[in-house]
């Protein structure tokens, strides 16, 4: 700086510095206007987004994740079905030689479609209860957790013949056990 002028302010300093947009260069200018319709652009473009999402939500077009449409159907009443009684020879044990068991039963199903199920493969579930009962020797059916346990058998065997079809359990009318 030249020694003789006069020291500047800062306020002058700052309003030299100042240029005015008539007083910039052109190409400043249309930098400038660049920039400005850029930004006017990419908030025009938001807005529309934004507005064009909030409406496809509220019109229902667009569900979110949380909460989902699931339609229950409840199980059928039960219906209670008798099975024919059982006189079977029993697998013989050191304590008895010639046991046999005689049951009487029902058969508690899942609906009418089950018992429609178990009457055509009545035949088949009785030759499989007979099997298993064949091979059941006197001591396994001793006490209340023995009888439980050929429930679940006998409950199992008519499961599976009637499948898809379901039996929810047996029940014991009579149980005579020599």
């Amino acid at each position: 700086m030249n020694a003789d002028a006069p020291a500047k302010s800062e306020e002058e300093v700052d309003d030299q510095n100042e240029i005015t947009a008539e007083e910039a260069p052109k190409g400043f200018k249309a930098k400038l206007l660049a920039k400005k319709k850029l930004i006017i652009f990419v908030v025009l473009g938001l807005v529309v987004l934004g507005g064009g999402g909030a409406g496809l939500y509220f019109s229902g077009l667009i569900k979110p994740n949380g909460a989902h449409e699931v339609e229950v159907v409840l199980p059928d009443p039960p219906v209670f079905q008798e099975i024919q009684r059982i006189t079977v020879d029993m697998k013989p044990s050191p304590d008895h030689v010639r046991p046999f068991i005689r049951l009487s039963m029902q058969a508690e199903l899942q609906g009418e479609s089950a018992k429609l199920a178990f009457i055509a493969n009545e035949a088949k579930i009785m030759d499989a209860i007979q099997s298993h009962l064949r091979d059941t020797t006197v001591e396994e059916l001793e006490g209340e957790q023995g009888t439980e346990r050929l429930r679940k058998d006998l409950t199992t065997i008519i499961n599976r013949a009637i499948t898809p079809e379901v039996a929810i359990g047996v029940l014991y009318k009579d149980i005579l056990i020599r």
